[in-house]
């Protein structure tokens, strides 16, 4: 479970985030939809701890910490119950997809080598790369990249995966196979808080959907509740986006 609550976050006199209260079930999936410039990548970035609350508090599980008054340790703690899959794919090129896998299970949570290769092999299999274990990132379209990403973020069992627009760097056929890998997460129970502007994704594969605007929220529905909502503007965005 993942919950937070009274989020406020400003970039000098800019007002970028408004008492965001989210929560996130345990084995649910909810996506984050918005337009441009509506903070769903700031919030993100805050529950992950790339950037700072200027308010807010955050619970995963039994962790519950003030995001204003929090460690250094207690944010790597709560990190380790984190999976993160960015639109960038952030794997590292000097490595194979293997090894892509297996470095934050050795460097980060100390296994051996031998397990760890065993788990990354595994999730390889999982997101359907199996047969591009030993292949290097330049030898891998961008949709095998984020699937790469996406086996690394499994890899560690977290209890929450984090997703900033997963496919947004992808075209058309290269979305299509990381969406399927998520979705086939999703069919698994795996929790998940999703930033994307995959209308029919979101609308198939999420529990709930928040519609953010200009820092708030707007509205906080169940998938097939937020695609006939009667809030004007939901109903502009959808129009936008169909």
């Amino acid at each position: 479970m993942l919950e937070v609550k009274n989020v406020k976050k400003a970039f000098g006199n800019t007002d970028v985030l408004k008492n965001i209260d989210i929560k996130v079930n345990t084995g649910e999936v909810v996506a984050i939809l918005g337009p441009s410039g509506s903070g769903k990548t700031t919030l993100l970035r805050l529950v992950s701890f790339l950037e700072k609350a200027d308010q807010g508090e955050i619970t995963v599980d039994e962790f519950h910490y003030d995001m204003t008054n929090i460690s250094k340790k207690q944010i790597q703690d709560l990190r380790m119950h984190m999976g993160f899959v960015f639109q960038s794919y952030n794997v590292f090129n000097n490595m194979t997809a293997l090894q892509n896998v297996m470095e934050g299970l050795v460097t980060a949570r100390k296994m051996h080598k031998a397990e760890a290769e065993t788990i990354a092999t595994e999730m390889l299999a999982k997101v359907g790369l199996l047969d591009r274990k030993d292949f290097y990132p330049s030898e891998l379209s961008g949709g095998q990249q984020q699937r790469v990403a996406i086996a690394r973020a499994i890899a560690t069992n977290p209890r929450v995966l984090l997703f900033d627009e997963p496919t947004s760097a992808l075209d058309p056929e290269l979305t299509t196979e990381v969406l399927e890998v998520i979705k086939k997460l999703a069919d698994e129970g795996t929790t998940m808080l999703i930033v994307t502007h995959e209308m029919g994704f979101a609308c198939n594969v999420a529990d709930r959907i928040v519609f953010m605007d200009e820092g708030e929220v707007v509205e906080d529905l169940p998938a097939n509740e937020f695609f006939n909502s009667d809030n004007p503007r939901t109903k502009q965005f959808l129009s936008r986006t169909k």
